[in-house]
This record gives structure tokens, sequence and C-alpha cells, in this order.
């Protein structure tokens, strides 16, 4: 939920007009998160928000990462 929650703040700054496609995480095996268990959460937290429809890219990586790494919007909510 706190994912969703991050992009669901930064819309009112982007504008009206654009909707979510895609966000990008990038997960290190020592963050503590499952890649697997989140792609499910993150489909299932989506729904009902204004980012509902949007794919949730993980990118693995060495370490401890746990970051956000991107947001793809599309101008228009007709553009998904």
């Amino acid at each position: 939920m706190s994912l969703v929650d991050a992009v669901c703040d930064e819309l009112p700054r982007l504008g009206d007009a654009v909707s979510v496609r895609r966000v990008l995480v990038r997960i290190g095996p020592l963050s503590g998160v499952v890649p697997d268990a989140l792609q499910f959460a993150f489909d299932v937290a989506v729904e009902g928000t204004p980012i509902a429809g949007a794919h949730l890219d993980i990118e693995e990586v060495a370490g401890n990462a746990l970051e956000l790494k991107a947001v793809e919007v599309v101008d228009g909510p007709e553009n998904r």
C-alpha cells in the first residue's frame, strides 16, 4: 500500500490529465521483500485507486536495494 500511496500522492503534481501506465521498482534480495509477493499485493492494492490498471515492473538487483525507480505516465486516461 505504501508504494501505491506514494505514486498516488504524486499525481496532483503531474496534472489532471495523466494516467499511470507502469511503476518500476528495484529490489535486492537483502531488502526483505519477496518480488512475487510484492507483485501480487500491488495488483490487489491498485484496484479502486487513481492508478488502477498500472503495471508493476520489478528489477531485481544485488544487495539491499528497495526503491521506486520510475513511474511511466501518459497524457489522458484513454491512452492506457
